[in-house]
């Protein structure tokens, strides 16, 4: 198998494939990269697998917009009359609502009542929920999480039940009033239903949100970035601490040339970020080597870190550090695709909805473009949408390694989904090929993410194999 621009093969029951220029920071360096995935305990065992990040083809986002079928409201109606009554009686539930305040003493009226309800019809209420609201509740109850789901809807079932007016005058001959109000505020308190407007700053500002969506190596994030660096007051939130690592220091060193300035043509541009691609006709933007001239004071805020800079206009955050108290000219939220995200879609969705910025650049995968647009018709605001292609070619060798990881070349990235896999698979490829390897994943520090990749880019250093976390997936820049 030749290190070309030609490689790998079957997702569906290949343990080990390939992908060429995934990410432009190895481009010079890097051939192959190839995606290691294993069940646990297992370097090799055949199973059918989803693509993983970097090689997964997109599921599209269901739009906000999408009608249900009809059928919804009476399966779901269906569903959770089934569920309700063991529901009520499990004790994890019982537990929750005393600790939510409700006197024991009152609960088992409180949920006999409930139960009574939802057997009628009277307490659902699904036909009075959004098509949208009733798509994505249908979704998630076919889901693995389906119990999670069924619990979750049943308590805001309840909630919404017991605070309504109509219901309220029955319910005070069960609990009491005190019950009833601590129930009220309790649901008040949770409500979302109008959660752009929990961001007034935001509000009262006619913004102008700035789509850029393309695959890797694409140039989506160059313009956003150039324009950060011109502007007076900004920030960038990204998805990874050492992503806002390395734009507090390109900022502050001056490697990003800003927008409307030029540099001149003996500047070297840096060919190991992905932050920078060569667009026909227009020039690079980051140098590999600082320039006072566009240097910008630049303050780091992470969940581990805080580095306040004097005088620091410009700030550089991961998603969940960037602050909507400010009011800024230009913000940059990279990776929009992760809005998606269970675990951490919120903060991408309190940057979009509350950033208060007068440009709001957005930065990502195209399947993000119909979530946009709906929290763009929410608040009013103006939305451009910029598509990109990728610029570099992406190939699919006809066979894979077949497990077969003594066929590691020289070149190669292999990325692995956990830390002691990355480990793993060092001891085993050095081992077995007698190539070093270089290893970088997420936690690592910056200085010695900095260092390995340099060993890795650097063909003396005798370092020939490049062993990274799926954070590359996420634009980790080399």
């Amino acid at each position: 198998m030749s290190a070309s621009n030609t490689f790998l093969p079957k997702l569906a029951s290949n343990q080990f494939f390939m992908q060429r220029n995934l990410f432009r920071p190895l481009a010079h360096r890097c051939d192959r990269v190839i995606f290691s995935i294993h069940p646990r305990n297992s370097f090799c065992k055949h199973s059918t697998i989803s693509a993983p990040a970097g090689l997964s083809i997109p599921k599209p986002f269901t739009s906000l917009n999408t009608s249900p079928p009809t059928d919804h409201v009476t399966k779901l109606a269906q569903l959770f009359r089934r569920e309700a009554p063991s529901w009520a009686t499990k004790i994890g539930v019982k537990q929750r609502l005393l600790r939510f305040g409700i006197p024991q003493h009152e609960l088992p009226g409180l949920l006999t009542a409930f139960m009574h309800d939802v057997q009628n019809g009277n307490s659902l209420r699904l036909v009075e929920k959004s098509p949208a609201e009733l798509t994505r509740l249908f979704h998630d109850i076919t889901s693995p999480s389906k119990k999670l789901v069924i619990d979750q809807a049943l308590t805001s079932f309840l909630y919404t039940w017991a605070t309504d007016p109509r219901h309220q005058t029955v319910l005070e001959g069960i609990v009491s009033r005190n019950t009833l109000d601590r129930m009220t505020r309790l649901r008040t308190a949770v409500d979302f239903t109008r959660l752009a407007d929990s961001f007034p700053q935001a509000r009262r500002m006619r913004r102008k949100l700035i789509l850029h969506v393309g695959p890797t190596n694409s140039g989506k994030t160059h313009t956003a970035l150039r324009t950060l660096a011109a502007s007076r007051v900004g920030a960038y939130g990204g998805p990874l601490r050492l992503l806002a690592h390395e734009i507090y220091e390109r900022l502050n060193t001056g490697q990003i040339v800003p927008l409307g300035a030029e540099a001149a043509d003996n500047y070297e541009v840096d060919e190991t970020t992905n932050l920078d691609v060569q667009i026909p006709g227009i020039p690079r933007a980051v140098l590999k080597h600082g320039n006072s001239l566009f240097a910008r004071p630049c303050s780091l805020l992470t969940g581990d870190e805080l580095r306040h800079v004097e005088g620091a206009t410009l700030y550089s955050c991961t998603v969940e550090m960037l602050s909507l108290d400010k009011r800024y000219d230009v913000v940059v939220v990279d990776e929009i695709q992760m809005i998606a995200d269970s675990q951490r879609g919120p903060a991408w969705t309190a940057a979009v909805l509350g950033a208060a910025a007068e440009e709001l650049h957005l930065c990502g995968e195209e399947r993000a473009v119909p979530i946009v647009q709906a929290l763009a018709e929410i608040t009013g605001d103006e939305l451009i949408i910029n598509y990109y292609e990728r610029l570099s070619p992406l190939k699919i060798a006809p066979q894979s390694l077949e497990c077969d990881l003594t066929r590691i070349q020289k070149g190669d990235c292999v990325v692995t989904f956990s830390r002691s896999n990355i480990f793993n698979l060092k001891k085993f490829i050095e081992e077995k090929t007698g190539l070093r390897c270089a290893v970088v994943y997420g936690r690592l520090p910056p200085e010695i993410r900095a260092e390995q990749a340099a060993l890795f880019n650097n063909p003396d250093s005798g370092v020939d194999v490049l062993i990274a976390s799926d954070a590359v997936g996420m634009g980790l820049n080399l």
